[in-house]
């Protein structure tokens, strides 16, 4: 395999050496790293394989130092040198634009999800399309691209904290009712954004805008077809 780097074999030394400088634990690198696999990065340091570029970009932030260190073992390069490095930064930053920052979510723009008294949505079964979303966004909130999806509300029963036309980001691996929060709820061909209460007799649909909006109540029978689509986990607001 043709090598990536100058004294790529070295690499591993480095991170190895910079990580116990550090006093970090492979797991906990492993986990600030988003979840890599502890034998990727045993691998890593036994110089058995190479980070991606990415990924050495990440590591240099974890480990407190910089790409040009892990590639070539420097804290700062020669005059005559930088043509070369400038152009490895060059090829780093434009992987972690593209791979790291972004990532396309499935969206549901043809799905009429309301934030009112109801709608009707006929056959839409699959997305329409996709939406850029910020990675560091997406862990933050501690939801995986694959669980999510991002539809828009319609109607302000759920104001000041849904508005006509927001973007909700919908987590569908968070489908069982906990605590207080927005979920998206489908019963037969409505599809609405509410927060739900579990009852004894069955299940309340709640509005935010409560002074216009009243519960809508749903009976043990009639809950039979309601589906949990995911949980709500963030809201984007436009500002014009």
């Amino acid at each position: 395999m043709k090598p990536k780097f100058k004294n790529e074999y070295s690499i591993g030394t480095r991170i190895e050496e910079r990580r116990n400088a550090l006093n970090l634990s492979r797991n906990t690198v492993c986990e600030l790293l988003g979840g890599t696999a502890l034998s990727t990065l045993q691998m890593w340091e036994k110089n058995e394989r190479e980070p991606q570029a990415g990924t050495i970009i990440k590591l240099a932030e974890i480990l407190k130092t910089t790409v040009s260190y892990l590639l070539t073992g420097e804290q700062s390069e020669p005059q005559e040198a930088k043509g070369i490095v400038a152009r490895a930064f060059e090829i780093l930053e434009k992987e972690r634009s593209e791979q790291d920052e972004m990532e396309m979510l499935a969206s549901f723009e043809s799905i009429e999800v309301s934030a009112g008294f109801g709608s009707f949505n006929v056959g839409v079964t699959k997305p329409d399309g996709q939406v850029p979303y910020d990675n560091n966004l997406l862990r933050n909130l501690g939801v995986k691209p694959k669980h999510c999806g991002v539809f828009w509300a319609n109607g302000s029963s759920m104001l000041p904290t849904i508005h006509n036309g927001d973007q909700l980001l919908v987590d569908f691996s968070r489908n069982e009712v906990r605590n207080d929060n927005i979920y998206l709820v489908q019963n037969g061909d409505s599809v609405w954004v509410k927060r739900v209460k579990m009852l004894w007799d069955g299940v309340e649909l709640i509005s935010d805008n409560r002074e216009e909006y009243e519960p809508i109540k749903i009976s043990n029978q009639e809950a039979q077809n309601l589906q949990i689509i995911g949980q709500v986990v963030h809201i984007g607001h436009s500002l014009i």
